[in-house]
């Protein structure tokens, strides 16, 4: 199959590589439609981060269809859509129970490695290091899920990629955010940085109630995307946006 492999800082390559198989019961294996672009990936074509390897698949925002399933997989089925989360979870550890996924104390297999560098090791993730578990990423033709019986997210009929691939990843991460803020309806939220991430807390403050949303940053194309989405916009170049959110609110 095709993939996107990473050689050293700045190198990426379309090659051919082997494609995947199951390795475990509560595997599956999708056919990728769709994969997004995220930040992290910048990072690694940057060559920032450490235990990547020559000719590692990246990407971890993916979505597709169901080819194979494990024979311990009962959540999945063969012509299933699905959206794979970035995080990987066995869904039975004490992190994955109390919800915490992303502290995932199974889906690591370098899990040792983890610890002596950081005293604790999260959940393996997709195309993002040896140390973070080596599991090849989605920017492919094919991806191996594993512990596919938890992450995946089944796509109803009628919905397209583009509706639904941004649940992998970057909206949830913007839709936390918002969730923090413990919106209660008729609020002002004031965002700073409209990125990809402050774009989804934009939208997701507007759907857990807030009155307004107060979006700040510099880039003209940012602003005009919160603008679109029913935001108030600052540019912090052009105002002191302490006074001015002062005025608003």
């Amino acid at each position: 199959m095709k993939a996107i492999t990473w050689h050293g800082k700045g190198d990426m390559r379309c090659e051919t590589v082997p494609d995947p198989e199951i390795q475990d019961g509560r595997d599956a294996i999708i056919k990728v439609t769709s994969c997004a672009i995220c930040g992290s990936d910048l990072h690694i074509m940057d060559g920032v981060i450490p235990t990547m390897e020559r000719g590692d698949v990246i990407g971890h925002e993916c979505m597709g269809e169901v080819v194979e399933v494990g024979r311990d997989n009962k959540k999945l089925k063969v012509g299933d859509r699905v959206v794979v989360p970035f995080t990987i979870s066995c869904g039975e550890c004490f992190f994955c129970q109390k919800g915490f996924f992303s502290g995932c104390e199974r889906s690591n297999p370098n899990r040792a490695m983890a610890e002596k560098l950081w005293g604790h090791s999260p959940a393996a993730l997709f195309g993002y290091s040896h140390l973070l578990g080596g599991i090849p990423g989605g920017q492919a033709e094919y991806v191996r899920v594993p512990y596919a019986d938890v992450g995946p997210i089944k796509v109803p009929d009628g919905l397209t990629d583009e509706q639904v691939l941004f649940l992998s990843d970057i909206f949830p991460t913007g839709y936390m955010g918002a969730d923090f803020c413990n919106i209660r309806g008729g609020e002002t939220i004031a965002i700073w940085g409209c990125g990809p991430v402050g774009q989804m807390a934009i939208r997701s403050a507007f759907l857990m109630g807030a009155e307004r949303v107060i979006a700040i940053d510099t880039v003209p194309e940012r602003l005009a995307m919160a603008k679109a989405a029913g935001a108030h916009t600052l540019d912090f170049k052009e105002v002191d946006v302490y006074e001015a959110i002062q005025e608003l609110t």
